[in-house]
């Protein structure tokens, strides 16, 4: 009787270990480098972008053509994609998805979780001109620049959101440099296109 207990409770243990969330939502296709083109098709649009939310410590998108395809279903938009938009104020922008429609996102601390599991790639967690909170305070303090440290804190390295749950017609994009750019929630029919990389031959 007892073996029998024991053998039961056994496989309930093993049918939740299997069963369980790793902890983590990985992305291992989203390339951190930014494509550039010689050929433009008909079809896509060319935008000239003059902000530098995106900046990954190389000044990356800034004063660059971007080359934006406009074709895409919203279905099609994945986790790590770039997209162009306009703000409310009608400006042109671009963001990073990193929430997808039906989706949980919060913010703990930097860090972004998914669905309350860790983002885990790149563009997870908070990030200051290509630098994380372990690089950045050191490098500023080392070229002696003077710095709100707190503010930083505050506003990128500690940020907190608390849970979101997105609509089936939602993303949650967020700008890789989070002390230059926004996070917000953006509607599908708000999406003007997906950002494929630089034009050649433009500032590169």
């Amino acid at each position: 009787m007892r073996f029998g207990v024991f053998l039961i409770m056994l496989l309930v243990l093993m049918g939740c270990s299997f069963n369980s969330p790793s902890g983590t939502v990985s992305d291992n296709d989203t390339d951190v480098n930014v494509s550039i083109f010689k050929d433009v098709e008909p079809d896509w649009i060319e935008h000239h972008y003059l902000s530098d939310n995106m900046d990954r410590g190389n000044h990356d998108y800034y004063d660059q053509v971007l080359v934006i395809d406009p074709s895409l279903e919203p279905s099609s938009y994945t986790r790590g994609d770039i997209v162009f938009f306009s703000n409310s104020t009608n400006d042109k922008m671009i963001s990073r998805i990193i929430a997808l429609p039906g989706e949980k996102i919060s913010i703990s601390e930097g860090q972004i979780y998914i669905n309350n599991q860790k983002l885990d790639t790149f563009y997870g967690k908070a990030h200051r001109l290509g630098l994380d909170k372990d690089s950045y305070f050191p490098a500023m303090d080392k070229a002696g620049v003077d710095y709100d440290k707190k503010g930083m804190l505050d506003y990128v390295f500690e940020f907190n959101q608390n849970e979101l749950e997105l609509a089936d017609n939602e993303y949650y994009v967020v700008s890789d440099d989070w002390f230059r750019g926004t996070k917000q929630i953006l509607k599908q029919d708000e999406i003007i296109g997906e950002v494929l990389g630089y034009q050649y031959g433009y500032n590169n």
